[in-house]
């Protein structure tokens, strides 16, 4: 008696057909939220540079900055804004990576045009790491990774004077922190994830007061 042809089950290669899926659809990019006070436009440029031990000929420039985002002008509340960066880029027959998101935030709508730096400018930095040192944070196991930061008019000494933005890292509850707002991730941590900037305003202090004012206290958005 001829032995029956093996059955064979029709489950059994699921799972690899599964991550083959998953696989080819993998992300190469993460969304960036920002939330900002209602007068602030914003614009953010990504550093992409070439990866450590890679090889791209001399010619090849090691980084290169492209535009990512610019909002299209003011708005009269606080609102959110929200893109997709790209992990990597090729260009100049070369793969990059992102180092690093520069994200200008602009406090008013009117033009400086001959300050050297303009005072209604301040600036939030994302460093993009192979490795994040031990004890840093990284993305979190679900939702979004937030980065808090709190800005604030320093208002001048003379009428003469321009009111200057000022702009900091702060805890959730409006605690001045060292440095601009912002920090750093870890890359193999960022496909298909969220990163959001929730920057505040806290009340105008006087410039002279700048230094001994530790606490930031937000403006509520909800009135």
């Amino acid at each position: 008696m001829p032995s029956s042809p093996s059955r064979r089950n029709p489950w059994r290669s699921f799972p690899l057909l599964a991550a083959l899926a998953m696989g080819g659809c993998a992300s190469d990019e993460f969304t960036l939220e920002a939330d900002l006070p209602g007068d602030f436009a914003l614009a953010g440029d990504a550093h992409y540079s070439v990866p450590e031990g890679s090889h791209c000929g001399p010619a090849t420039e090691s980084t290169i900055t492209r535009r990512l985002f610019t909002t299209p002008g003011y708005n009269d509340r606080p609102h959110r804004v929200s893109y997709q960066v790209p992990l990597s880029v090729r260009s100049g027959g070369c793969n990059r990576v992102l180092s690093h998101v520069r994200i200008e935030m602009d406090g008013e709508s009117a033009t400086h045009p001959q300050d050297v730096i303009a005072s209604d400018i301040s600036f939030a930095n994302i460093a993009i790491r192979t490795q994040l040192a031990r004890g840093s944070t990284g993305m979190p196991a679900r939702g979004a990774r937030i980065f808090d930061g709190r800005c604030r008019w320093l208002l001048p000494n003379s009428p003469a004077a321009e009111r200057q933005l000022e702009c900091h890292a702060s805890d959730i509850d409006g605690h001045w922190l060292a440095g601009r707002p912002g920090g750093e991730l870890q890359r193999d941590q960022l496909a298909g994830r969220t990163v959001r900037l929730a920057i505040g305003l806290a009340p105008d202090i006087p410039a002279a007061e700048q230094h001994d004012a530790q606490t930031l206290t937000a403006v509520d958005s909800s009135n």
